[in-house]
Order: structure tokens, then C-alpha cells, then sequence
């Protein structure tokens, strides 16, 4: 995913079929300082969201056509996962729980006080911005691990088992400056100067010891 976009100013989708109550929503997103944007259906959503768009939706649980639950679980499944307020004028807590599950940050009755939303929608665009922070830092990790070599790969992952390089070298059937210098090139490549950093930072790129 192009991440280019991830300085642009916060906008909070507001989907919902009441018309109304969407332009309700929007203007009190526009009272705390962010630009918002109203759609009647998930459908007519999907067809102008943008994944690149920081910010957060505003969700009705239930909906003419796709409904409020169906699209949080298909935005769900996309590689950075927008966050979801959702509301509902039914207070049904198989439903709340349904929608937990799949990433909501809050679930909240269309009764609910207009601070409460407000917490809310801050809630959510500020985890936003933490998940995309984290989602850069997973693919630069990721690009990192894709550049190292075979043979560095094994030592790192000797390495994260906690072996010693003397012990590293007579796995692998190499000498010891051999094991050292794949280490040195790891830690380059991971732009880490220590050991620790090493292990913390493979570990959090999803690499695994060998055993």
C-alpha cells in the first residue's frame, strides 16, 4: 500500500441511511476541527473510499443493502484497517460484541450524548494515526527481512534461538568470522547496533528462532 497519503489532513466518513442524522454527525465533526464526508450506503462508501485517507467512519448497524456489520468485516480484512465507530438504535449486545470482534473502537447507541461521540470519533482517528505508524514501521521490517540473504537469514534466525556463534558456526558448517560477519551485515540491514535490538526488532518483523 502507497503510505504517501498519510499526512493528509484526518477525514471522518459518516455512513448512514438517515440523512439527517449523518448531516447531525458531520457537523459535529466539523466542530472539532476535521473535514467529514456522508454517504447513505456501504456501497456508495466503498466506491470512493480510500484506504491512504487517514481519519475514521462513523458506521450505522443496520442499513438498506450491505449493512453496517458486513462492511466492518470486509474493511477488516484490508491490509491497514480503517478505524470504526459504530452506531445503532437498537441496543443488542450479540451485535456490539459481533462488531468488537472485528475491530470497532466503539459501539455506541444513537441516543448517546454528543460528547460521548466526540470521544469517540477522537478515539478513533487517533488510533488511526497509531496504526498507521505501525503499519510503516511493519513494511519497512518486512522490506528488511526480504533483503536478507539466505545464509544471513539462518544465522539471524540461529541467533534468536539464543545460540552463541561458536555454536552458530558448527551448525552451519562455517567458522566463527564467517558467522560474525553474516551478523554484522544482519544488523546493518536492520539498522540496529546491538545484539538485543537485533532479536527485538526480527522478533517484531515476525521472524522466528530455529530450533
Amino acid at each position: 500500500m502507497n503510505t504517501e497519503a498519510s499526512n493528509m489532513e484526518a477525514l471522518v466518513y459518516v455512513v448512514d441511511d438517515d440523512t439527517a442524522l449523518a448531516k447531525s454527525v458531520g457537523a459535529l465533526v466539523s466542530s472539532l476541527g476535521w473535514r467529514s464526508r456522508t454517504y447513505g450506503s456501504a456501497d456508495d462508501f466503498l466506491r470512493s473510499f480510500d484506504l491512504r485517507q487517514p481519519g475514521c467512519i462513523v458506521l450505522d448497524v443496520r442499513m438498506p443493502g450491505t449493512s453496517g456489520l458486513t462492511l466492518l468485516e470486509q474493511l477488516a480484512k484490508m491490509p491497514l484497517a480503517p478505524t470504526v465507530v459504530m452506531m445503532t438504535g437498537f441496543a443488542e449486545v450479540a451485535t456490539a460484541v459481533r462488531a468488537m470482534r472485528h475491530g470497532a473502537t466503539d459501539f455506541l447507541q444513537k441516543t448517546c450524548k454528543e460528547s460521548e461521540l466526540c470521544d469517540a470519533i477522537r478515539r478513533a482517528v487517533a488510533r488511526d494515526a497509531e496504526n498507521r505508524l505501525a503499519f510503516v514501521r511493519r513494511e519497512k521490517l518486512l522490506d528488511r527481512t526480504q533483503r536478507l540473504k539466505p545464509a544471513e537469514r539462518a544465522v539471524l534466525e540461529l541467533l534468536l534461538a539464543g545460540k552463541a556463534n561458536k555454536n552458530i558456526a558448527a551448525e552451519l558448517g562455517v567458522s566463527e568470522r564467517t558467522v560474525e560477519d553474516r551478523r554484522a551485515r544482519v544488523m546493518q540491514k536492520f539498522e540496529v547496533d546491538s545484539l538485543p535490538k537485533l532479536v527485538m526488532t526480527a522478533i517484531e518483523a515476525g521472524l522466528h528462532p530455529a530450533y
